[in-house]
């Protein structure tokens, strides 16, 4: 089974229903948010043959929001061991794997993850840039976006503004969009996490999502949200795990071996819709954390590489935005400008300290590419991420 998992009104649908239409198998299509698919499985537990019986290759299912089931699990692993020889199954949902694994029976070997984040700049530009499945090393995929000729900047300014999700950047309405953010948060928090967790002040939850795009690239503070909203800081510590688990939110730890002085503990917090960043250099800087997380879920998805997104901060408050890790070690040092300037001197420290690896000062201003000194690359991020 393929399992496509991603925050909602990414286009997981969208996208199962155009494998099943290129597969000629649009009816084994269902939506188990409704009651007339869940009866089918009641009186049939193998219903879907009788729309494609088994044929000699295998047939293309797709069972959309099944995990919002009962004992989904179970239903899937029952379906999955008696067909398996005859069909392929493509399972959507928008919430994380680490939801799923709380329930019901193990589907251990019978599955791949993969996700569908927004869209990035490489998509929007439909450019095909002659990049391997996963770079063999740091320094060569830095070189590769050096010598790119690409430059989309109205494009990367058309994501800033309308966000990633498809409905309003395709709308390109910035009535449209307003209209579409105000909707999706309430689906999302009374609708998904309503439906799937125990929470029942929701109110609360809709009140830390709309403040924490004040929080985007600082430390979070459980207690100071607990103070802010008026509940307890374990309570917060659940809400922000539940605003992950459904794709809202995401967080990023410090990395914290071979730094001195370094944080332990405090996550930043970024957002999957980074328009809702009002201030230019927060929602600049929530726009690339969102881009790297696509791009190493890429690699890690299509290869079973491992790539691990952090940050590095001291407690002399000196940070680097992004630090990718392959394989546990070092990999990239990445921080983000609005104007191209000179690399901090800190930048330098950080990057000798964990192994002499590579930095890359990310800018929205367009038309830069240049190297500071050996392995310390200033590169606008509109010819980075295409």
């Amino acid at each position: 089974m393929r399992f496509i998992s991603g925050p909602r009104q990414c286009g997981k649908t969208t996208l199962a229903r155009e494998k099943l239409k290129a597969e000629k198998t649009e009816q084994l299509y269902y939506l188990w948010d409704e009651r007339s698919v869940r009866n089918h499985y009641r009186d049939n537990e193998l219903f879907f043959t009788q729309d494609s019986p088994p044929i000699q290759t295998k047939q293309w299912v797709c069972f959309d929001e099944i995990h919002k089931m009962p004992k989904w699990k179970n239903i899937l692993k029952g379906i999955f061991d008696s067909s398996d020889n005859h069909y392929h199954f493509i399972i959507t949902g928008s919430a994380k794997l680490s939801v799923i694994k709380k329930a019901g029976d193990s589907l251990a070997g019978r599955y791949f993850t993969f996700h569908l984040m927004p869209l990035t700049l490489m998509e929007v530009t439909k450019e095909s840039p002659d990049e391997p499945a996963v770079p063999d090393s740091a320094e060569n995929f830095i070189e590769l976006k050096l010598s790119s000729k690409s430059s989309h900047h109205e494009q990367m300014k058309d994501l800033l503004e309308y966000s990633g999700f498809p409905e309003p950047f395709i709308s390109q309405s910035k009535i449209f969009h307003s209209k579409w953010a105000e909707n999706y948060i309430d689906t999302v928090i009374k609708e998904d996490i309503g439906a799937l967790t125990r929470i029942i002040d929701r109110e609360y939850l809709s009140e830390l999502y709309r403040i924490l795009p004040e929080m985007t690239g600082s430390p979070i503070s459980e207690s100071s949200l607990a103070s802010h909203i008026q509940v307890s800081p374990p309570t917060i510590k659940n809400y922000l795990k539940k605003l992950e688990d459904f794709y809202l939110i995401f967080l990023l730890k410090p990395y914290s071996k071979n730094i001195k002085r370094s944080l332990l503990r405090a996550s930043k917090c970024y957002l999957y819709d980074w328009t809702r960043n009002k201030e230019e250099s927060f929602q600049f800087e929530n726009y690339i954390a969102m881009e790297l997380k696509t791009r190493i879920n890429l690699w890690n998805d299509r290869m079973g590489e491992k790539f691990d997104l952090f940050y590095i901060r001291n407690k002399q408050k000196e940070e680097t935005d992004f630090l990718i890790s392959k394989k546990d070690k070092p990999w990239m040092l990445i921080e983000t400008k609005l104007k191209d300037q000179t690399i901090a001197h800190h930048h330098f420290s950080n990057a000798f300290t964990l192994g002499n690896i590579p930095f890359v000062q990310l800018c929205k201003e367009p038309g830069i590419a240049s190297i500071q000194k050996k392995g310390f690359f200033r590169i606008s991020a509109n010819t980075f991420f295409t």
